[in-house]
């Protein structure tokens, strides 16, 4: 007995080719209509002819996949009309099996269009439609409710500031606005009218942030992301780098440029070798020397308890040499303007880290798709961007050592793509396939496959499978 490669319910496969690797399945289905699809009446049908289809089907063992369909056409003797028979399982205006079709849209916010399609064998076009739809569908149903722990932060994809909001405790994204203006942020909180569990709020130094905090979130701490404050003294120190640079020789220049590495490293965390090179390097150069201490000394702020910290704060403009003022005016500005903001921090250690990975992530996102609407990126990054769980653990009382054993391994290397539909899927949810031994007592190689494709190889006894074409 042969597997049933195609698996749908009340159909029959008749042929199985493989044509410059695309399977195509010639198959008919096999329940009759028992009424007119016209007038109604029943028992008064007969057959009139088939009518040869083709419907795009979702991906087996690597290949795009398609099933010539042998319709079945009937004639009414009631009310003298023709037409096909109802096929179940397949979508006729897509001319695919809903299948393929709910096969896209979990894939569209996991890979790119272009290789959903690829896989598919289907037009990027109707991917984009469905992928469409079915964000739509999504975001018709998305209730975001605001966390305890509110991150705020931006970032620039295509030219543009997108505005991005996070849990950060929950480490999950919550939202992404058009633009981060005032309004547009103003307005998307507004809408939430239960706003008390809000805790804090982390942001960067951008003003409209701060504002509409204050606005919706009264009495709510508001605190500077440690990152943002503590790049601006690597900054300042890199201006006074540059600024000696010039006065160098080129090659002097040149060799600055490739150590400079060493110079934003902490103190603490250098190798013997780097910290002889920068103390070789700073004992010759006093006014680089002083800024390296002032970034070092800034970054001990944040290591302190509250009151040495905002001592060592308070003293900070004060240590600055004359000669640097012009170097560290951005810090000490900041410093100045945003006091509250940041020495919140030591009351309310929360940190907008998780917010910038979220940045990232969406402009690799933007960058796999060649730029996606902001609506399709949005969707990606709501609903697509899941935390990785664990795979589950084998129970104990399994007989066959040899595939747990495998899933385990094979785990470990997957990026959760199956190795039949190339689809991507969690981790948790991809099965082990023992490949047949192509000689009896030969060891049979494992490969992760999804749960659908996983039904397909064990529907029965794995066979022959494919006629090659000879056309």
């Amino acid at each position: 007995m042969t597997t049933d490669i195609l698996d749908l319910p009340g159909w029959t496969v008749l042929a199985k080719r493989l044509e410059d690797r695309e399977y195509e399945l010639e198959a008919e289905y096999t329940v009759k209509p028992t009424a007119c699809q016209k007038c109604g009446v029943l028992d008064r049908l007969y057959r009139h002819g088939t009518k040869d289809t083709i419907y795009r089907d979702s991906p087996i063992r690597g290949h795009a996949t398609r099933i010539l369909a042998h319709v079945q056409r009937y004639k009414c003797r009631e009310c003298g009309e023709t037409f096909l028979q109802p096929l179940a399982g397949i979508q006729e205006d897509r001319r695919m099996t809903a299948r393929c079709a709910e096969y896209i849209k979990q894939q569209c916010l996991r890979d790119t269009f272009t290789s959903i399609a690829d896989h598919i064998g289907c037009d990027d076009r109707t991917v984009r439609n469905l992928a469409g739809e079915y964000i739509a569908s999504l975001d018709a149903a998305y209730r975001p409710a605001l966390p305890a722990w509110l991150g705020i932060d931006e970032t620039q994809i295509d030219g543009k500031m997108r505005c991005v909001l996070t849990d950060i405790g929950g480490r999950r994204p919550i939202e992404m606005l058009a633009d981060r203006d005032k309004g547009t942020l103003t307005t998307w909180l507004h809408r939430h009218k239960e706003r008390k569990h809000v805790q804090g709020v982390a942001i960067d130094m951008w003003r409209p942030y701060r504002d509409v905090a204050g606005t919706i979130f009264p009495g709510v701490p508001v605190v500077i992301d440690k990152f943002h404050v503590v790049r601006m003294a690597n900054y300042c120190m890199e201006r006074t780098r540059i600024r000696l640079a010039k006065s160098r020789t080129k090659e002097v220049r040149r060799d600055w440029m490739r150590s400079k590495a060493i110079l934003n490293k902490r103190e603490g965390t250098l190798t013997e070798k780097q910290a002889f090179n920068l103390r070789m390097w700073l004992d010759n150069e006093p006014e680089l020397a002083d800024a390296y201490r002032l970034k070092e000394s800034f970054y001990g702020i944040y290591g302190m308890q509250k009151p040495q910290a905002l001592a060592a704060y308070d003293a900070f403009k004060g240590n600055v040499p004359p000669r640097l003022k012009a170097d560290f005016k951005v810090l000490l500005t900041a410093m100045r303007n945003w006091r509250t903001e940041i020495t919140a921090y030591f009351d309310y250690p929360i940190s907008n880290a998780y917010t910038e990975a979220l940045n990232g992530v969406a402009k690799t996102i933007n960058r796999a798709g060649r730029g996606y609407s902001f609506e399709v990126l949005r969707a990606r990054l709501l609903f697509g961007t899941q935390p990785r769980t664990p795979p589950p653990q084998e129970p104990p009382t399994m007989t066959r050592v040899d595939q747990s054993s495998q899933r385990a391994f094979l785990l470990k290397t997957s990026d959760g793509r199956c190795e039949s539909c190339q689809g991507v899927f969690p981790i948790g949810s991809l099965e082990v396939h023992l490949t047949p031994a192509v000689v009896p007592g030969e060891h049979r190689k494992g490969m992760l496959v999804c749960p659908t494709c996983h039904s397909r190889f064990h529907t029965g006894q794995l066979g022959s499978e494919v006629t090659h074409s000879t056309q």
